[in-house]
């Protein structure tokens, strides 16, 4: 690697990580502005009913949204799982904090990370080298099965988000949406093009210098009215 490259990924590296901590600061998700605004388009989309969530991935997103929500007086029932539980216990209580107790229900099936597993080294090894298979990372992916609901947004954001995609397209409404995030890499696109409605959208830059610029994936079965209210973006 040239110097000039390391350079710039270091760079990179600084902006990405002092944005994440700024966000972190104001209690903003780790999303773009104009991530923000397609998920709140979303919601305004689906407002004039109760909007069952599910999430993969729970977060600052979890309770933004939530707040989001409960300002525009729109009905919601919000589920969310997550891996890490130091990160749950955190969310956890930003969640009874703010008062939405009643209306988000967090999970955790705990499971270490792919870069904390043996094996993980300066060079990756193959995509599907650390596939779900131990019993609580595969809980975790099934996890919106067991609720016996149908989700109308599903947000998929956290681990093994190409595994995330066929369950969430199992359980979702049939006038649901699903929003894949970091939809740029190749490896969590697998599946896509088996929605009738789906398009990938240019969702800008986290940081400057970045190698690739943010994309977020949307998929819907039977509504084309809301797939088609997301062409301004």
């Amino acid at each position: 690697m040239s110097f000039f490259k390391r350079v710039t990924r270091k760079f990179w590296s600084l902006c990405f990580y002092s944005r994440l901590s700024l966000h972190s600061l104001l209690g903003l998700p780790a999303q773009t502005s104009k991530e923000r605004q397609i998920f709140k388009a979303i919601f305004d989309q689906l407002a004039d009913k109760k909007i069952r969530v599910f999430e993969w991935g729970s977060g600052f997103s979890t309770v933004y949204y939530a707040r989001y929500l409960r300002k525009k007086a729109i009905s919601f029932e919000w589920h969310a799982i997550d891996n890490n539980k130091l990160w749950h216990q955190k969310i956890k209580n930003m969640v009874k904090d703010k008062g939405f107790d009643n209306c988000i229900n967090l999970y955790l099936k705990e499971f270490l990370p792919f870069w904390e597993k043996p094996g993980w080294g300066i060079v990756p090894p193959p995509c599907g080298v650390f596939s779900p298979k131990e019993e609580n990372e595969l809980s975790y992916v099934n996890f919106p099965k067991t609720i016996n609901e149908k989700f109308d947004v599903m947000i998929i954001d956290a681990r093994f988000r190409r595994h995330c995609l066929p369950v969430a397209k199992e359980v979702l409404a049939s006038q649901g949406i699903i929003v894949l995030h970091d939809a740029q890499k190749p490896h969590y696109q697998i599946g896509v093009e088996k929605f009738p409605f789906q398009r990938f959208i240019d969702s800008g830059a986290w940081a400057p210098f970045q190698p690739i610029p943010n994309k977020v994936w949307v998929g819907v079965a039977d509504n084309k009215k809301l797939f088609d209210s997301l062409n301004c973006f």
